[in-house]
């Protein structure tokens, strides 16, 4: 029976000569603060690809973006920022199970992408801000066909927001050594997050959102860039919930190493303090080769040396005490204490048989740190879900829960699956997300009651199939 009624819910609409696709522009004209644009309907959502939320020079701060006259279309991805070639597709299990869209690359990136039931509508929506993976050096905002925000937005009546920011070299290269022009230049790809967070608040009225009730929600190193805009002063005010998946990175690069790592790049490409202007208009392929090189090597010099978040020395937010405090260290995150939290991990991560031995641990130790008198809840989850496809043999990786979470089950079929199983596990997955965005608290129907996390029970809503549960440990 249950069959039959999804069947009738696609044909029906069919049959009654129901639209449901409209990429006409008089249909999809909607206001921004700086221009009209025009998108396309798919089954009752609106969606708008790559608009511009900033614009910069390279290793500068990020500036409101140029105003437009007339409507600009807005049907198709941005660019992503420019980064090293995506090897995984030589292995082809891997580039089943994923699936990328690598995009095209240009360093006019800062670009944002919407989702929304209705335009100008004053129903104030819950607002749901995704932050990419890939660390802080590679990834972008449709890099999965899990990201997409359409079946999230229509089942929740909540406005789904993805964006390109800065990476690598282009994000995170520490010149401040070179004066003044060049201070922030080490957090360049946080602060574009934050300026993308300020276009949100000025303009997701206008798409049927609330500016006032913005969760901030990413996976592995967009869960470590939600963990980094806790800490930061500049993004205090622009969110007031945050989720973190896979991506409790507790600690920052601090800055004299990443200054170090400025100049031997600056050295690698023949440049001085005299020529660091010239830096701005080398290819990004020089620019990646000498940065890389010099990485290499100040690594080497302080290999015995716990750096960053205590894995390697990488691309990341810098220390520098003013922009960037720090991750979760030296009390950073107290800024934040009254933003609701939602943290967990994957029971696998890397397809290890058994729980990770670094990720879980810091998912305890972040909700740990988040968790004293007066602060707001805190609640964690463990998805196990064991993804079929492929014979089993990604179990509950890295990246598994993201289309549960999303409501894309289907759509990521090559990843979840699509069982019968998987998907009212993903109906639940995504409703714990949506009354998260909503209320602060996750519980949801179909879910036992999901206690707030406290250091000494641990409470945790372990998500699987055919039945979830709260583990103590």
């Amino acid at each position: 029976m249950k069959k039959i009624l999804i069947i009738l819910s696609v044909i029906l609409p069919l049959m009654s000569n129901a639209q449901v696709f409209d990429s006409s522009t008089k249909a999809t004209t909607a206001q921004t603060t700086y221009g009209k644009v025009s998108g396309y309907i798919e089954r009752g959502v609106y969606t708008y690809k790559g608009i511009p939320y900033a614009k910069a020079e390279r290793f500068m701060t990020a500036q409101r973006p140029d105003a437009w006259t007339g409507i600009r279309s807005s049907r198709h991805w941005g660019p992503v920022c420019p980064q090293a070639r995506n090897t995984g597709w030589r292995n082809d299990q891997t580039a089943f199970f994923y699936q990328w869209n690598d995009g095209f690359q240009s360093e006019d990136c800062l670009r944002l992408n919407i989702w929304t039931k209705g335009l100008n509508d004053g129903k104030k929506r819950p607002v749901l801000f995704w932050l990419h993976g890939g660390g802080y050096t590679s990834g972008n905002g449709q890099e999965h066909p899990g990201y997409d925000g359409r079946n999230l937005a229509d089942k929740g009546d909540v406005v789904v927001v993805t964006i390109n920011h800065r990476l690598n070299v282009l994000g995170f290269l520490d010149l401040s050594s070179f004066g003044d022009k060049y201070k922030g230049s080490a957090n360049v790809g946080m602060t574009d997050i934050v300026a993308a967070l300020q276009w949100v608040k000025e303009n997701i009225a206008y798409f049927g959102g609330d500016p006032n009730c913005v969760t901030i929600f990413g996976q592995s190193g967009g869960g470590g860039k939600v963990s980094t805009l806790l800490c930061m002063p500049s993004a205090q005010g622009l969110f007031h919930r945050a989720m973190i998946m896979s991506g409790s990175f507790l600690g920052s690069t601090p800055q004299k190493e990443a200054r170090e790592v400025g100049e031997l790049t600056a050295w690698y490409l023949g440049l001085t303090s005299q020529t660091i202007d010239s830096i701005q208009h080398i290819p990004y392929e020089r620019l990646l080769e000498a940065s890389n090189k010099a990485f290499r090597e100040v690594s080497q010099r302080h290999r015995d040396k716990k750096i960053g978040h205590g894995i390697r020395l990488g691309w990341g937010p810098v220390n520098d005490n003013d922009i960037m405090p720090g991750i979760f260290e030296n009390g950073s995150e107290r800024i934040s204490h009254n933003i609701p939290l939602l943290i967990g991990s994957t029971l696998n991560e890397f397809s290890a048989p058994n729980i990770d031995e670094r990720v879980r641990p810091a998912v305890i130790q972040q909700a740990t740190l988040r968790s004293q008198p007066g602060d707001a809840p805190v609640y964690v989850y463990l998805s196990a879900y064991q993804v079929p496809t492929m014979d089993g043999n990604n179990h509950a990786c890295h990246n598994s829960d993201i289309p549960f979470f999303f409501n894309n089950v289907l759509k990521s079929a090559s990843m979840t699956g699509a069982t019968k199983e998987g998907i009212a596990l993903g109906d639940k997955m995504s409703s714990a997300l949506i009354n998260f965005a909503r209320t602060g608290n996750p519980n949801a129907k179909g879910l036992p009651n999901w206690p707030i996390f406290t250091p000494n029970t641990k409470a945790t809503m372990r998500f699987d199939a055919p039945k979830c549960e709260v583990i103590y440990k």
